[in-house]
């Protein structure tokens, strides 16, 4: 069993790195990727410790990029590169540029006004939270919001949020380049690097074809395949993916998209207890002989 797919301290995950190591070992992973959102430091810190004293499977590099393609947020999972490489590149388009939320909220705002969305006299201040947390109950103030909105999108503060960021034609949209760089920059960052890339749990994203938009992200030379096994993902999806990707000549990755205790339920390995990702997907894509 492996699992491509954790996130520590480090990002938005709960457990330091010493604790997820602890947790594959117990899982009794094969071989592990750490994907920390923008961020390569669990790679530092293991050049500092011996890492086979707590987990004694692989480690393969791996971050998982905040990227955007043609006005779509959406993750970009690489894997398989020199760390040291990227180094640079990520301070650069990452640690040094952060998300400018007042950009966002004023980006948010000035959609609502375009597409008749009512909304009063609001500003964006820190302490209350994400722009999304201040604007999404604004809008639901008023009745007269609802019929812009699918019922999912009006009851649900997230599937709001996704619709944002990866739908082009949604009241609120935003596009993400103000914050992050664009997709083919990543690319080509991480494959000169030698590492490749996956689109990251595809069917979280509200696109109108998902197909569609990996046959673009294909056809411009920005992914090597996808990650077919997550533990969102059902049985059918899997299935589905699979198909895709072998029709397409796309590699495959997968995992739990572990983050601890935040989401306690989604175990390292197993996800939500039914994922279990084979080692034989690694064939062909993989650098060295895992």
């Amino acid at each position: 069993m492996i699992d491509l797919h954790t996130h520590t301290s480090y990002s938005d995950g709960t457990w330091d790195l010493k604790k997820l190591l602890e947790e594959a070992e117990k899982a009794n992973i094969e071989v592990l990727s750490i994907t920390d959102h923008d961020t390569i430091e669990s790679y530092k810190e293991l050049e500092k410790i011996n890492a086979k004293d707590i987990f004694k499977g692989k480690i393969l590099p791996g971050v998982e990029f905040s990227t955007v393609y043609d006005g779509v947020m959406f993750h970009l999972l690489a894997y398989d590169f020199d760390y040291k490489m990227l180094n640079s590149f990520i301070i650069e388009n990452y640690e040094n540029k952060k998300p400018n939320l007042k950009k966002e909220f004023n980006c948010m705002i000035e959609s609502c006004k375009k597409n008749n969305i009512k909304i009063g006299k609001i500003e964006y201040k820190e302490n209350k939270g994400w722009p999304i947390d201040i604007i999404f109950p604004e809008i639901k103030k008023y009745e007269e919001n609802k019929k812009y909105f699918k019922k999912e999108e009006w009851n649900n503060i997230d599937v709001f949020y996704n619709s944002c960021v990866t739908n082009k034609k949604f009241p609120v949209f935003v596009d993400f380049s103000i914050h992050y760089p664009k997709a083919n920059i990543v690319a080509n960052a991480v494959k000169n690097a030698g590492g490749k890339l996956f689109v990251a749990h595809i069917f979280k994203y509200r696109l109108e074809n998902c197909f569609s938009f990996l046959d673009e992200l294909k056809q411009n030379d920005i992914i090597d395949g996808v990650e077919v096994y997550h533990s969102s993902f059902s049985e059918e999806q899997i299935k589905i993916l699979e198909k895709y990707c072998k029709d397409n000549n796309l590699f495959m990755s997968g995992g739990s998209d572990c983050h601890g205790t935040k989401k306690a339920d989604r175990k390292i390995g197993v996800g939500y207890g039914n994922l279990n990702v084979d080692k034989k997907i690694l064939k062909g894509w993989i650098n060295q002989n895992y």
